[in-house]
């Protein structure tokens, strides 16, 4: 879903070179991203959905869902944080789980 969302998000606005242009990581690394061989770093995360103009939830959920709007209070940017943050980790924790398998068949 992530690297549909990132794909889907910048069409129309961005070609994988403005984009990476935009925030600054290198066109193997976008393009890795996009076709799901690559994780991105919260860093980079947090860059792809600025420069998307978006909240960093929002590429993780169904892109043709309808749109989920979130009033703007400090508890809820509190609460959006600490939700980034957790999936971050929750990504990462899987894809280091997926890449020990790889190392273990070798």
């Amino acid at each position: 879903m992530f690297s549909y969302n990132i794909k889907k998000y910048r069409q129309g606005r961005f070609t994988q070179e403005a984009l990476v242009e935009e925030e600054g990581l290198s066109p193997q690394q976008i393009n890795g991203i996009e076709g799901g061989r690559k994780f991105v770093s919260t860093e980079s995360l947090l860059k792809i959905a600025t420069a998307l103009d978006i909240e960093v939830y929002q590429l993780f959920i169904p892109h043709n869902s309808k749109p989920v709007i979130i009033e703007e209070t400090p508890e809820n940017e509190r609460i959006r944080a600490q939700l980034t943050d957790e999936i971050v980790e929750q990504i990462r924790l899987s894809v280091n789980k997926s890449l020990d398998k790889v190392k273990n068949k070798k």
